[in-house]
């Protein structure tokens, strides 16, 4: 099995277009490989968390009010030097 070149744009037009979280994780699965095998840059892999967290994190707030059910607590991070 021959692996797909890795086109920065495209993948992020696929990732957009996905609305099935197990694509998506799929997808973040791939770009985390390709950064391992140094198939891409930081820079790619950068932008393609930028593109695929937001829609994972979109869809798992709407799944969260389709079934009523009441969002995550808030990560509330104290900052350092502040009590």
């Amino acid at each position: 099995m021959e692996t797909e070149t890795f086109d920065l744009i495209e993948f992020q037009q696929k990732a957009r277009a996905t609305c099935c979280p197990k694509k998506l994780f799929e997808m973040w699965e791939d770009v985390c490989k390709r950064y391992e095998h140094h198939e891409i840059t930081a820079y790619e892999l950068e932008e393609m968390k930028e593109t695929i967290w937001p829609n994972l994190q979109a869809l798992a707030s709407l799944r969260r009010i389709v079934n009523g059910e009441s969002p995550p607590p808030a990560n509330k991070r104290k900052r350092k030097g502040t009590s």
